[in-house]
């Protein structure tokens, strides 16, 4: 203890020895001894699991955070199933370094940790020396780091088998304790030399001495003390056989307390001794039992004790642990302990009663947004039980749904089907029809059917909870939208707003609907209006999902008018609330702020979000979110005249436009690689742009989704106006300017101005939409030129560039390594160059260059 003492400030103290050396009891006295700060985790196997390791950790940090900043960081638990690993490990590293307190962390029993994320975790704790933090490691054997790099350095102490181990005084000292055993000094050494100094076979030893004269029970001492199970019979032979059965069916948990003993004898040993008498006997024999760190009242066998005492038991009589298990586990249910109740159901192999009990007990976990619990749960049970139970299929559906996991939220429904759902009971097969209609509605919209599910579900089962049939409400307005029923949708949702309660959760559900159909329909005053109804409604609730929600909507709309001011209030706020929603949403609310930024210019702040973008996307568990960082930096490099740069990446995939992709996003990669195309991509490439428009509108249209319209409009004024298509161009500009005027919207005319302002050239000063341009206040920073007459002086610098480099000879790719820039792009330039000179080949562009 004085060495544990003098080594507090090394970053690890490692004890590893065998099972029965005294580790844990060490930590424990000289935690206890000098007052020390500690978060003690006794771990088994079910913390190989991630979510579980980080959530007992988490746990454990928190009762050392006293300042707003660590509650910040690990405000909602619910994050944490969102981001990388990476991620999660900056997050703990960040948490820790914010604490103020000197504490260690105990992680007892390290040698059951097989996972190498959590070893990973541990390295980078240990590694990063902070100054307020020690980690403390008791195993079996040593834990996969790079532990010479340590000892060079003297970052660690370390204890093993020979500092723990007892001599031959140390044994002697023991017996001094013990008023009923009498060894001879040859016993001891024979003791020591057997034992090698293990104390808890000494412990057994002596134990099993204080029955009975072993040497008339065993004369062959030296393998007795070695072998522990030769010496628990020997011990169980001198008990009372019902207080041994209990101690072995105690044995079966990781944890015990009287009312758990009690639950035990109730259901093996109806009328045997109470858990106090058991309890008394056990420590009066100092039976090898454990207090459990952090709890009041509970306890554990010595791990290698309870190993024999659950192997005895086994060999026995296997049909009874299982029936235990199985008791226990509905013992746990009734006494609403789910973790405990799923957790024995299957290790009792009786995956039928896990299921009933997930089935049961799903409501309250989702009520409370604790899907994650239920994920959990649901990977411990087989997949091919998983696919013939419904019940977790409709959970996994809904899992699928928070974590935007489309490809299995496919797969599940199709799954379903071929069981045949419909047959099934009428609240299940509610349930899947809502699931449906939210696939069909988001994911791959079919408006129609979606209708025809969510009608059905709503007539086979009505409910009010927040994550079932308050939502339902929500997608049937969507859909009604999506159908062209707005109308319908709007008169719905305000027939709830009447029905029910303001501090309901339809209540609130109704207006959010109403906000989802105005947005959808491109009317951003009714939604904003609505969004401060919301935002009425939200405070004082405990709809943890609601303030986030607003933000997002507040934004979004502003955004969109061009209110920078409100566009970075509402975002900025819904960032502090990161982890309530999808991620989606909050990489949503960063393009908003990078966009605003990059219009206004402001290059800094503008470089300041798009880090925090990359940081995010690559903190983020989703390969997804790569794409959306890359669609964002595509936007502000358009913005910036750069566009050029990121064609290679926007002709990559880019005629894929599923629209339930668009929903009322504010950057969608699809639409911005069509930006990038129409204003910089060949002729060819443009005109393809133009018919994927054509078709993009019409889907859109279809489904009467309105919020990117002015951009669609716009972009298609671009590509006519790339081919020499000025009519066209001029009706879709007048159309879009027409459009953003009565919808209030000045966004996506600001956002085309920055990027080819002589594009307005076509609208005269008679149309009827000029003063949407005055409003704006750009009516004198119209280009004069005339796009079909420029020289080689009004070439983009980058063409100009292109152009020289050819004029000294030259090729393609000797233009794209030297700019560094890919042969397309180079292509794509003098597809460009020659529509501006009208000329038909390299030869004639660098004839009219000669003349000029």
């Amino acid at each position: 203890m004085e060495k544990l003492e003098e080594s507090s400030h090394l970053p690890l103290i490692l004890i590893s020895a065998p099972a029965g050396y005294g580790k844990s009891v060490l930590v424990s006295q000289w935690l206890m001894k000098y007052q020390k700060d500690f978060s003690w985790l006794s771990l088994d196997e079910s913390m190989n699991d991630t979510s579980t390791f980080i959530s007992y950790l988490v746990d454990s940090l928190e009762k050392f955070g006293d300042n707003e900043e660590i509650q910040r960081i690990f405000n909602n638990k619910k994050e944490l199933h969102f981001l990388s690993w990476d991620a999660i490990i900056d997050r703990i590293i960040n948490s820790v370094n914010q604490i103020q307190k000197n504490f260690r962390l105990v992680l007892d029993d390290y040698h059951l940790i097989k996972n190498p994320d959590i070893h990973q975790l541990v390295k980078v704790l240990i590694n990063e020396n902070l100054i307020n933090f020690q980690v403390v490691i008791s195993t079996r054997w040593d834990p996969p780091f790079q532990l010479r790099e340590l000892r060079l350095y003297q970052k660690m102490l370390e204890f093993r088998m020979r500092d723990l181990r007892f001599d031959k005084s140390e044994i002697h000292e023991l017996l001094s304790t013990a008023d009923d055993i009498r060894i001879s000094d040859t016993e001891v050494n024979s003791l020591f030399e057997n034992t090698e100094g293990w104390i808890l076979a000494i412990r057994m030893f002596l134990l099993a001495k204080s029955f009975s004269d072993l040497d008339d029970a065993n004369n062959n001492n030296d393998i007795l003390v070695h072998d522990l199970d030769r010496l628990m019979f020997h011990i169980s032979e001198n008990l009372d056989p019902k207080f041994f059965r209990i101690m072995q069916l105690c044995a079966l948990f990781d944890q015990f307390d009287k009312e758990l003993i009690n639950a035990i004898c109730k259901c093996a040993f109806p009328g045997s001794c109470s858990a106090d008498t058991f309890l008394s006997k056990l420590v009066e024999l100092n039976f090898f039992l454990i207090p459990i760190r952090d709890t009041q009242g509970k306890f554990r066998f010595h791990h290698l004790i309870g190993d024999i005492l659950q192997r005895q038991l086994q060999n026995c009589e296997p049909a009874l642990v299982n029936s235990i298990y199985k008791q226990i586990s509905e013992w746990f249910s009734e006494k609403g302990l789910f973790n405990e109740a799923v957790q024995y159901s299957i290790k009792a192999n009786n995956y039928t009663l896990a299921c009933d009990l997930i089935k049961n007990h799903r409501g309250v976990l989702l009520e409370k947004g604790q899907w994650w619990v239920l994920q959990r749960w649901i990977k411990n049970i087989p997949r091919k039980i998983r696919n013939s139970h419904i019940d977790l299929l409709l959970t996994e559906l809904l899992i699928c749904e928070e974590t935007w996991n489309l490809a299995d939220l496919s797969s599940i429904l199709k799954m379903l089907d071929s069981i045949g759902i419909e047959n099934s009971n009428p609240k299940d097969f509610s349930q899947y029809l809502f699931h449906l209609g939210y696939y069909l509605t988001y994911v791959n919209p079919d408006p129609k059917k979606a209708e025809e599910a969510l009608e059905k579900s709503k007539a086979l089962f009505y409910d009010e909870s927040a994550m079932f049939g308050t939502l339902r409400e929500v997608i049937i307005a969507t859909n009604r939208q999506m159908l062209g029923k707005s109308d319908l949708a709007l008169k719905t949702l305000e027939d709830i707003q009447e029905k029910f309660d303001y501090s309901s959760i339809m209540q609130y559900r109704a207006v959010q609907g109403k906000v989802f159909v105005h947005l959808l329909s491109g009317n951003f005053g009714s939604a904003a209006s609505d969004s401060k109804k919301l935002q009425f409604l939200a405070q004082g609730s405990d709809f943890n999902y609601a303030e986030c929600w607003i933000y997002y909507f507040l934004g979004n709309i502003a955004i969109q008018s061009h209110n920078e001011k409100e566009t970075k209030q509402a975002f900025t706020q819904m960032l502090t609330l990161e982890g309530r929603l999808h991620y989606r949403l909050y990489f949503d609310a960063l393009s908003g702020l990078t966009l605003i930024s990059s219009l206004k210019r402001d290059k800094e702040t503008t470089n300041s979000f798009l880090e925090q973008m990359r940081q995010l996307a690559g903190s983020l568990n989703n390969p997804k979110f790569q794409d959306y960082f890359e669609s964002v930096k595509a936007r502000v490099r358009w913005h910036d005249g750069q566009g050029e740069k990121e064609l290679d990446w926007a002709i990559q995939g880019w005629v894929k436009q599923p629209t339930g992709k668009y929903l009322f996003l504010i950057d969608v990669p699809e639409l911005t690689k069509l930006r990038i195309i129409v204003t910089h991509g060949s002729i060819q490439l443009v005109k393809e742009a133009l018919e994927v428009l054509d078709t993009l509108e019409g889907a859109l249209n279809e489904i009467y989704n309105k919020y990117h319209a002015v951009d669609i409009a716009l972009l298609k004024a671009i590509a006519e106006y790339r081919i020499g298509d000025s009519d066209s161009a001029e009706k879709s500009l007048e159309k879009a300017l027409l459009l953003a005027e009565s919808s209030e919207v000045s966004r996506p005319i600001l956002e085309a101005y920055h990027v080819l302002p002589e594009l307005f050239n076509l609208i005269s000063s008679s149309s009827e939409s000029f003063h949407s341009l005055a409003r704006l206040g750009l009516k004198n920073s119209l280009v004069k030129q005339n796009p079909e007459k420029l020289t080689i002086q009004e070439l983009t610098i980058r063409e100009q560039e292109i152009v020289k480099l050819i004029a000294n000879g030259l090729r393609n790719k000797e233009i794209a390594d030297q700019l560094n820039i890919s042969t397309v792009t180079v292509k794509s330039h003098l597809t460009n160059i020659y529509r501006k000179l009208d000329v038909p080949n390299r030869t004639s562009m660098l004839r009219i260059i000669r003349n000029q």
